[in-house]
């Protein structure tokens, strides 16, 4: 897309609000607005945990510390852990104005729950700077800068809703383990052999293959690989990297 035309360049100084989960890209984005006619306002990257009982809490209190509203908001991040999507959910929910949201991770859940929490627009990380500059003007103008098939926002809302589903559902399964059984999961996903595992805990190889097949159940998965990728998604929080669709 070529650069603002004259007709959509900010009569008045558009103030964006900028955050990004890496300081020295918020810090170059909000050098590079302001060196074309923008007001932007860097905005601190919340430091949550997925957690759901202090929500509305850290929202509030993210709110008060930004003060009145901008006319825009540009968020930017990788997008590829969970906690990075906790923390871009707070501040489009806790700031709310349209906002444009630039992501590196593929098209896929993460977009739905960004969409879901509130974002305009949502676009991969590598859309050129003339390209935002038009977007946030847009955004600010109350223009729809790119129409968004309703059909794929929603596939995408209910590809995220789908893998949320999912992943409470497994982290609710692997809170039924006991002691001693989420110790031997952590041995696996060490690398640890089940000889290793008998020889360290002194006991035999038949009441570790016994307890893992317990894990199996509780977990309902068929093969130790998918244990210890369920305890890597949930517990490692590495879930959206490689998540995406088409």
């Amino acid at each position: 897309m070529s650069s603002m035309s004259a007709s959509l360049r900010p009569q008045r100084s558009i103030r964006v609000a900028v955050a990004s989960d890496q300081a020295l890209v918020a810090q170059a984005v909000v050098a590079a607005l302001r060196n074309r006619s923008f007001e932007p306002l860097l905005v601190r990257w919340p430091q949550v945990a997925p957690d759901s009982t202090t929500k509305t809490r850290r929202r509030r209190a993210f709110r008060r510390s930004v003060g009145p509203p901008p006319d825009v908001g540009l968020l930017l991040s990788d997008g590829t852990r969970m906690e990075q999507l906790h923390a871009a959910l707070t501040i489009l929910t806790g700031l709310r104005m349209p906002w444009l949201v630039m992501v590196g991770v593929a098209r896929g859940p993460a977009w739905g729950a960004l969409y879901e929490g509130g974002a305009n627009l949502v676009v991969p990380s590598d859309t050129g700077l003339d390209q935002v500059c038009d977007l946030l003007a847009d955004l600010s103008a109350g223009r729809k800068p790119v129409a968004v098939p309703r059909r794929d926002r929603r596939e995408l809302i209910q590809g995220w809703r789908a893998f949320d589903a999912q992943r409470n559902d497994l982290t609710a399964r692997l809170r039924t383990l006991t002691e001693r059984e989420e110790e031997i999961l952590r041995q696996l996903h060490r690398g640890f052999a089940v000889r290793n595992i008998a020889e360290q805990s002194e006991v035999t190889e038949a009441t570790v293959r016994s307890q893992v097949k317990a894990i199996l159940k509780k977990l309902d998965v068929n093969s130790q690989m998918a244990a210890v990728a369920a305890y890597e998604d949930v517990l490692t929080d590495s879930t959206l990297a490689d998540v995406g669709c088409h």
